[in-house]
């Protein structure tokens, strides 16, 4: 959101600076999104339970696995569902938040792994969720308003920072 409030910024000012920073923000974003979504799937071999992302790729040995609890979790603009693979302590051994796959992929992944399902019937924040089954929501998803928050902030000095150098060479 940053990236296009500069780029319209950068055009009402006229500033070459501010559009240049603009643009790039927004390749920038639509490039790191575009990786996110060829890269992110879930693989489940005899052996392993694996889910790959943009910046992470966690393997889980699948013999410890031993319930499945899935969850509509509402989250700032969507409404999605999360999986969560736990061992016999019902401890998260692998979260999958599910709003990148469709449904029925969901659904075909937790009847192959054909464990114990269970789960909250109606829908919950992440915040809920993490307090029912501690371990299973990231830092991010705990602190719905710090996150967006301080990634507006480092977007932020990130555009400064660029801005500042484009001005410093075109000048």
């Amino acid at each position: 959101m940053i990236a296009v409030v500069l780029v319209i910024a950068g055009v009402l000012a006229g500033g070459l600076p501010a559009l240049i920073t603009g643009i790039s923000l927004a390749l920038l974003l639509a490039i790191t999104l575009a990786i996110y979504l060829s890269r992110s799937r879930i693989v489940v071999t005899p052996a392993e339970i694996s889910a790959r992302g943009l910046t992470f790729h966690r393997r889980r040995d699948r013999t410890l696995a031993a319930s499945v609890l899935r969850a509509t979790v509402v989250q700032p603009g969507a409404v999605s569902e999360t999986i969560v693979v736990l061992d016999a302590g019902q401890q998260a051994l692998l979260t999958i938040n599910g709003a990148l796959y469709a449904p029925s992929d969901l659904d075909r992944l937790v009847n192959h792994l054909g464990l114990p399902t269970g789960g909250s019937d109606k829908p919950i924040t992440m915040v809920q969720l993490a307090r029912q089954q501690p371990g299973t929501v990231s830092w991010a998803g705990r602190h719905p308003i710090a996150f967006p928050l301080l990634c507006a902030l480092g977007f932020a000095v990130i555009a400064v920072v660029l801005g500042t150098i484009v001005a410093a060479l075109t000048n």
